[in-house]
């Protein structure tokens, strides 16, 4: 299973020249809240009720993002979809680690 994830990081990683900044960004933003928020919760929850949690969490901050975006700035669909893969590979990450 490691191999597989490694895999995956690697071959995202090659196509991060044609991935724009911008998704980058909501993607590692999201993968990180939403890594912290799965740590954090399987010190409470089971696991696979911590990785829902911590998708929720990451997915709920992108979201918030875009609605803040509304007003403020420019929302896009392709930035949500980039926020919600970032959210549930950060608790993947962190479920198959423990």
């Amino acid at each position: 299973m490691k191999q597989l994830i490694l895999a995956i990081l690697i071959s995202f990683n090659l196509s991060a020249q044609t991935i724009p900044q911008d998704k980058m960004l909501h993607f590692s933003g999201c993968y990180i809240v939403s890594a912290t928020s799965t740590s954090l919760a399987s010190y409470y929850l089971p696991k696979k009720k911590a990785f829902w949690v911590g998708v929720s969490v990451g997915t709920a901050i992108g979201l918030g993002k875009e609605i803040w975006d509304i007003k403020h700035g420019n929302p896009e669909l392709g930035d949500l979809g980039a926020d919600v893969i970032g959210a549930f590979f950060g608790s993947f990450t962190v479920v198959i680690r423990f």
